[in-house]
């Protein structure tokens, strides 16, 4: 594992700034996008005869977790734990700060 430097002040201030500036301007993360793409693929692949693809998909996610070092055992069991909590109904959790700016309640009040 790679040692990572302290940043500097002036680098926290730029992603301090930065992740202000995408908050502002609801701009979604690279998370936010994956999270998206995952319920839609995982969504799509349980549906009645789509079991195929499920599989194909399992595979592929699983293949690339291994790529980059993850154990095979690992990310199979944290694959299917996810589709087994679509199967019971899960749904992935929206951004509830989004929806509170949306309706024009300041980020740091309580909902």
């Amino acid at each position: 594992m790679r040692k990572t430097k302290p940043r500097r002040p002036e680098q926290k201030d730029k992603q301090r700034a930065y992740r202000a500036r995408q908050k502002a301007e609801r701009i979604p993360s690279r998370d936010d996008v994956a999270r998206i793409v995952l319920h839609w693929a995982i969504t799509g692949a349980l549906a009645p005869g789509q079991e195929k693809q499920l599989s194909g998909l399992r595979n592929m996610v699983i293949d690339k977790l291994v790529e980059q070092d993850f154990s095979e055992d690992g990310a199979r069991r944290r694959f299917d734990e996810i589709v087994e909590r679509y199967e019971n109904g899960w749904d992935f959790r929206a951004k509830p700060h989004l929806l509170r700016v949306k309706e024009g309640i300041p980020d740091d009040e309580a909902p």
